[in-house]
């Protein structure tokens, strides 16, 4: 990959500790949706408000991932349109179909999965068509009504392959007419217009479109971009500017997300900046290098499946375990303690039938290395600041 700065090359391309960030997030996601999940419709909310408080903020996985796509995939372009686009194609479509095959099914052969039993499920069915072929075409985060239909999860997924396509045709582009975090904070403000002044596209969640950028800009640092502490500096103020401003002028529960989910976006923007660097200059702290240990790697590694199939098991789980009467606590633990376990298990099953023929090369190198047993994470696993990757 050509540039310019210290990139590594260790065992495999990349940084090991992405996988370990990326692992984490799902785990949240899931502990979330699990929350969500338990007893009947807001009720684990308003009965375990301790428990919400803490395990509540588990949906700003979704930006951390915009975020980690961003920077992985800043430079993937270079490689051609036809070898980009197919990559994409070839990494992301195969899984998710499979995984919505597999939802459809569990609503057609499941009898629970079929009515409305007052949970969270209810806003999954019934299946439309209309919601059908807005997942196949991967645009059901342009309707509130489809975006939750059958699997609810998968709306990022349509929010990610749309912004594969603004990459060349936007970003890159202005990315060649404006500093990278200019670029960022342009993306950020811009694309708060439509949810927050004319109350339109929050479904959409453009905002992660900025997220994305700030990803990008986070991959042109570590390569060995210096950026001056006023442009941090201006780059950060405007986007508090923004959100303050917005907040004023709306501060109901769609400010409220752009606001968590920019804020949680921006600050691992940053925390992936840093790491990445000081990983490149061997000089990463051993919290850094231990997000690429073995358990978190493997996390990372089955990430993509375990969010795509999660819900439904979860919704299932949950179904099931109502007709027993269980205090809601005794229902969150057994949720969390038994059906998530579970959920994830069957997931990883999934995996490997339908995710792992489909995997890049660099997963392929992640899965050499969980064979073999992953090396002990120490400032001696680090490249050098001089080593830079194959072409």
């Amino acid at each position: 990959m050509p540039g310019a700065g210290a990139f590594p090359t260790p065992a495999r391309k990349g940084y090991p500790f992405l996988d370990g960030v990326r692992g984490l997030a799902a785990l949240a996601v899931v502990i979330y949706h699990t929350f969500l999940f338990t007893g009947l419709s807001n009720q684990s909310e308003e009965q375990l408000p301790i428990i919400y408080v803490i395990v509540g903020w588990g949906y700003l996985g979704v930006p951390v991932f915009i975020v980690l796509s961003g920077f992985l995939l800043r430079y993937s372009w270079q490689a051609g349109a036809k070898r980009y686009f197919r990559s994409r194609a070839r990494r992301i479509l195969p899984p998710y179909y499979a995984a919505l095959a597999v939802s459809l099914a569990l609503i057609a052969y499941v009898p629970l999965l079929q009515t409305e039993g007052g949970t969270d499920w209810d806003s999954k069915i019934p299946v439309t068509i209309p919601s059908v072929i807005a997942h196949l075409f991967l645009v059901q985060n342009f309707s509130g009504a489809w975006a939750v239909n059958i699997n609810g999860p998968m709306w990022s997924i349509a929010v990610e392959w749309q912004i594969y396509f603004l990459l060349p045709l936007l970003l890159l582009p202005l990315r060649k007419l404006l500093h990278p975090l200019a670029l960022a904070a342009l993306m950020l403000t811009v694309t708060v217009i439509p949810p927050v002044a004319i109350g339109a596209g929050t479904v959409a969640h453009p905002w992660l479109i900025g997220l994305f950028a700030a990803g990008m800009a986070a991959a042109e640092y570590a390569r060995g971009a210096h950026y001056k502490a006023v442009h941090v500096g201006a780059a950060l103020a405007w986007v508090a500017l923004v959100l303050g401003i917005t907040s004023l002028i709306k501060s109901d529960e769609v400010s409220g997300l752009w606001f968590s989910e920019t804020v949680a976006g921006v600050v691992a923007a940053i925390a992936i900046a840093l790491m990445a660097r000081a990983y490149n200059e061997n000089r990463a702290p051993r919290a850094v290098l231990l997000l690429g240990a073995k358990p978190l790697e493997y996390a990372g590694f089955v990430s993509y499946s375990v969010y795509l199939l999660h819900s439904p098991l979860l919704a299932l789980g949950n179904l099931l375990l109502l007709p027993l009467g269980l205090p809601i606590l005794a229902q969150w633990v057994a949720m969390t303690f038994v059906v998530a376990p579970l959920a994830i298990a069957a997931c990883i099953g999934f995996f490997y039938l339908a995710e792992k023929p489909f995997i890049n090369d660099r997963q392929k190198a992640i899965q050499r290395e969980l064979r073999a047993g992953s090396r002990t994470p120490t400032a001696s696993s680090q490249p050098t600041a001089t080593s830079r990757p194959a072409a």
